[in-house]
């Protein structure tokens, strides 16, 4: 939900300060001299991308802030998709999420992401099926399956590149993310739906557990 994502970036905004966007394009030439663009055209292949040159521009950041960027991962991030993205030896060098967690997360909370994306464009739409073509029946993954589940999998594994590339840290955060308040545990989706101003003080603290790993 839309509201979430607000609640959090007022309240991390407040706490850490904004910041300027980085962009949200890479330069091919640049990922063949360091070695990556193969395994990006190997992850979009996988995906079953069909276009000939691999897009490598993606989505706006959710929050940009002073010093890292933060994206809010909702449910229909965690799917069989973003998970073969998750393969990618990228993935051993990025330290903004638990990349263990959203694997579990991918394959625990899937039924989730077909509750909330196969109507409208959650599904597909003439974009996305120029990068990954024809949809299968909806809410049906055997097949063809989504074209916009495919494409927000890949544009989250660009931004993700992206940051590790450019040196800009990026932490990601999950609805299904778990943070301890006195002696509860409450996940990140529970937080940021209640609108609890006592709860929410204890996600900028969490966000600055991540942000030492970095």
């Amino acid at each position: 939900m839309k509201q979430r994502q607000e609640i959090l970036s007022r309240i991390l905004i407040d706490h850490f300060g904004t910041g300027t966007e980085p962009g949200n394009s890479m330069n091919p030439d640049h990922l063949i001299r360091l070695g990556l663009m193969n395994e990006v055209e190997r992850t979009y292949r996988k995906l079953g991308g069909v276009l000939e040159n691999v897009p490598l521009r993606f989505g706006s950041w959710d929050i940009v802030l002073k010093d890292f960027i933060v994206e809010l991962d909702e449910e229909q991030h965690f799917n069989r998709y973003r998970a073969l993205t998750l393969e990618s030896f990228v993935y051993h060098e990025i330290k903004g999420f638990d990349v263990v967690d959203y694997t579990r997360y991918c394959a625990h909370y899937e039924p989730e992401c077909v509750k909330k994306s196969t109507w409208g464009k959650y599904w597909t739409s003439p974009s996305t099926e120029k990068q990954f073509g024809m949809p299968g029946e909806r809410g049906k993954l055997s097949r063809n399956g989504s074209p916009r589940w495919k494409q927000r999998a890949f544009y989250d594994y660009l931004r993700d590149v992206f940051a590790m590339i450019s040196g800009i840290p990026v932490i990601r955060i999950s609805v299904y993310d778990k943070i301890k308040i006195g002696h509860q545990l409450k996940s990140v989706d529970i937080i940021l739906s209640d609108n609890n101003s006592f709860d929410l003080n204890e996600i900028p603290k969490f966000i600055e557990r991540k942000a030492i790993l970095l």
